[in-house]
């Protein structure tokens, strides 16, 4: 169920997007109850759970994955600038991986808060894919873009029940260290931000 939500909530962003540019009041309240409610799963049920069972060392995994939506940030704003297909593809790589990652985390046996952190997070996500490949790329490569998200993000889900047998508490705690780390990133700045 967790998984038809969050390709729905990821489908719903550029709705909300299109929304908003004729009402950008609704957007702005939307766009705060999403991250508001964000910010507190991930001050209540996941960053306490992955700290407790990764240790320090999951300090660590929180803020490599906050540092690893700023970098795909700047490939796909590189890409942007410079058309460079190299950039394009790291950052679209990047971006599949983490839909992969999303798609792990939505299995019941990561916990049912990071979850719905996932599902709420795919709304913003939604709404940020559509605002920066449609205008750059053109609606097909949008489409395709919101196609392959949904395709790594099912993997992700599908394949995670395997990676989640084999994982130990410590390797989830850090699984969802990672995940923290970006909503926290997402919760801090927003869908159309600059990093000042």
């Amino acid at each position: 169920m967790t998984l038809v939500l969050s390709i729905a909530a990821l489908l719903l962003g550029p709705a909300i997007y299109a929304a908003g540019r004729t009402n950008p009041i609704a957007k702005r309240v939307l766009n705060a109850s999403i991250l508001l409610t964000i910010a507190v799963i991930i001050a209540i049920h996941i960053s306490p759970e992955a700290l407790e069972h990764g240790g320090k060392a999951a300090i660590i995994v929180i803020l490599a994955g906050l540092a690893f939506p700023m970098i795909l940030e700047r490939l796909f704003r590189k890409a942007t600038d410079t058309a460079h297909l190299v950039i394009v593809a790291l950052a679209a790589t990047g971006l599949l991986v983490h839909a992969v990652v999303d798609g792990i985390a939505l299995l019941p046996g990561s916990g049912t808060g990071l979850a719905y952190a996932i599902v709420l997070h795919r709304l913003p996500v939604g709404m940020a894919v559509w605002w920066a490949i449609r205008p750059n790329f053109g609606k097909t490569a949008a489409m395709l873009a919101f196609a392959l998200i949904i395709l790594s993000t099912t993997a992700g889900y599908f394949a995670g029940d395997h990676i989640l047998e084999m994982a130990d508490a410590r390797t989830l705690a850090m699984l969802q260290a990672f995940v923290s780390g970006s909503l926290i990133h997402v919760v801090t700045f927003g869908v159309k931000h600059d990093h000042h």
